[in-house]
């Protein structure tokens, strides 16, 4: 009869602390919450620390949101002044016993400062000491749990941007993939920009100190790799997720060294970027540009006099002279933002050969499973609302594509014919001819598809991955819209930018933005999936059908130097979420709906011509 009464005791007090501990969890993120929102202090909570045993390195962060701890402004690399400008990046190396303040955010690469767009930061706070990045975690992870790692390199033309971009918001995709069963640790990167990241000169060829972006990049893995375990991050499961030139950089990671260095990640995902957004990589134009800006600077009265004591004249002023004359000088020739003016180029280390060669040849790190995209608009911002003739639409792109021959010109105008468009002008932009449409796609090819879908096909073609490692999605929706009303450019639609929010599960964004249910059930979708890809090197899962874009190529097939049928993902748009095989020459009367969408595109013929030998020469990637 004891026995029995104890039994019942033990399985009420049992039941009690279920009851507690699931009623105490809510109320606890509750309070958190509105301290965190009010700003005051809850003795009860501890601050998040992290200590790493092996370096005995004690880091404290703070909360961002009740469920979610970040770790701000943690440097992987000494402050890259004075005689480390311009030059490859060099590890820190804490003393042991270092305690480091990662409460708070840190400067941002030097670039240019004030508003971007409505929906993103303001920039105020640059600086050199900049080299450093943002880890994020859910409350409790502790060192040990090995969990999958998550790599968010910025996009921004290699002239904005930084790990602390608040479009880079990633409490919603880490709290979800918690919520799942499937935690991550996401870590946000910077690295140089402009001119501090991307100059070039016969002096810095010569002492292998070009390139220095994509160094910063490798030394911000190499240190996760070797620091993140303490974290409760797994350093042999790192995914890298990068978007427009942090996609592009992507592939230029995979064929730095002629690939024979490897990659300090295992799979990857790259949004609305290849090689292509590197047009001449093989030019002098950064070569250049950095004498226009030494000569102003006053290192030197010739234009091309990169010797050692002109690099080292500039490594001494200050940077503010050298980004107070770079910045401008970009801005005013790639209007509004100067992206595209100093990039990645050739140097015979890092970068060996074109991209689009170093791929054809098979000179590029294999084994690495990639989810691959576009957005449907993604090349509404390069094309003027005034576009309205042939001159203007080659013009749209004539900034960044300067040598383009008469036979291309003339090839790009036949092969985007403006008929082909005038049913995009509607009510709401009636403002706007078709021409700008045309050019907007054109740019969208150029810049982002068709280099997009030539690498994939390369990757595979050439042995990087299987047939079934390699996926591929079109993105159709937006969260900016009310953003572009404001602006005055609706006709922008689905611009670049328009997957960023989805994919990280952005829940509750600032500014004029579309917040509706839809939206973010649209974004849960594609976070799970990306989640599913980190965790399993699958997108597909129960919920979403993707399949490989090249599952059924045969052999034969992949003989072909171009793609002429794959199957993809379309989220968002009219006809939802769902996958289509896209295949050169199909019949109009074969097609659903959305496969009519994805042919209207008429992306074999396009890309078949802009994937071309004769164009990849001309505009040198």
């Amino acid at each position: 009869m004891g026995i029995s009464r104890l039994s019942v005791l033990a399985g009420v007090l049992a039941l009690l602390v279920g009851i507690l501990s699931i009623s105490i969890t809510p109320l606890t993120d509750f309070i958190i919450q509105k301290s965190l929102i009010y700003n005051f202090p809850l003795p009860f909570l501890s601050q998040p620390t992290v200590f790493d045993p092996d370096r005995d390195i004690t880091y404290h962060g703070s909360f961002s949101s009740a469920r979610i701890e970040n770790f701000h402004n943690i440097f992987y690399a000494l402050e890259p002044s004075g005689v480390r400008r311009f030059a490859p990046p060099v590890p820190v190396d804490h003393a042991a016993g270092s305690v480091i303040d990662a409460t708070t955010p840190g400067a941002w690469c030097p670039q240019g400062t004030g508003d971007i767009l409505p929906f993103t930061s303001r920039v105020t706070n640059i600086s050199e000491n900049c080299l450093s990045l943002r880890v994020a975690r859910s409350r409790g992870v502790k060192a040990g749990d090995n969990i999958p790692v998550v790599v968010w390199m910025h996009g921004g033309g290699h002239a904005l941007g930084s790990a602390e971009e608040r479009l880079y918001h990633s409490d919603g995709f880490v709290e979800q993939a918690t919520r799942d069963g499937q935690p991550v640790i996401f870590v946000g990167i910077n690295y140089r920009l402009g001119i501090f990241g991307f100059a070039t000169g016969e002096a810095l060829i010569n002492s292998k100190h070009t390139n220095a972006g994509l160094r910063d990049q490798r030394a911000a893995f190499e240190w996760i790799r070797d620091n993140i375990h303490a974290f409760g991050g797994d350093p042999q499961r790192v995914t890298a997720i990068g978007q427009s030139v942090g996609a592009s950089d992507i592939s230029l990671q995979l064929t730095a060294f002629g690939g024979e260095q490897g990659v300090p990640f295992q799979q990857a995902m790259m949004m609305s970027g290849g090689p292509g957004l590197n047009f001449n990589t093989k030019s002098q134009l950064v070569e250049e540009k950095t004498a226009a800006v030494t000569k102003e600077i006053g290192c030197t009265e010739k234009d091309n006099d990169q010797t050692e004591e002109v690099l080292n004249c500039l490594r001494h002023v200050p940077f503010e002279a050298i980004s107070n004359i770079s910045v401008p000088m970009a801005r005013s020739a790639r209007p509004p933002f100067g992206e595209g003016f100093f990039y990645p180029t050739y140097d015979n280390d890092f970068v060996i050969d074109r991209p689009s060669e170093s791929m054809r040849n098979g000179r590029f790190v294999k084994g690495i499973p990639i989810i691959i995209s576009w957005v449907t608009n993604d090349g509404a911002w390069y094309a003027s609302p005034s576009t309205a003739n042939d001159e203007d639409v080659l013009n749209s792109f004539g900034l960044w594509v300067y040598n383009l021959s008469k036979e291309t010109n003339a090839k790009l105008l036949e092969l985007y014919p403006v008929s082909a468009f005038e049913h995009m002008v509607g009510p709401d932009v009636d403002s706007v001819s078709p021409q700008y449409y045309r050019a907007a796609q054109m740019n969208r090819d150029i810049w982002f598809t068709c280099p997009v879908l030539d690498f994939a096909w390369q990757y595979v073609k050439r042995g990087g991955v299987g047939t079934d490692q390699l996926w591929v999605y079109e993105h159709n929706a937006t969260r900016f819209a009310p953003a572009y009303e404001i602006m005055g450019v609706p006709m922008w639609r689905v611009a670049h930018l328009s997957d960023i929010p989805y994919v990280l599960n952005n829940l509750h964004m600032d500014g004029p933005v579309d917040n509706s249910d839809a939206q973010l059930a649209l974004g849960l979708e594609m976070s799970r999936a990306v989640v599913r890809f980190v965790y399993h090197g699958s997108p597909e899962g129960d919920e979403v059908i993707w399949p490989a874009a090249f599952r059924d190529i045969s052999s034969e097939e992949l003989d072909e130097d171009s793609v002429n049928r794959f199957t993809m993902k379309l989220f968002g748009g009219p006809h939802g979420s769902q996958h289509v095989t896209a295949q050169e020459n199909r019949a109009a009367d074969e097609l659903y709906s959305s496969e009519q969408a994805v042919d209207w595109e008429q992306l074999f013929k396009r890309c078949g011509f802009i994937n071309s030998p004769k164009f990849r020469e001309e505009v040198g990637v």
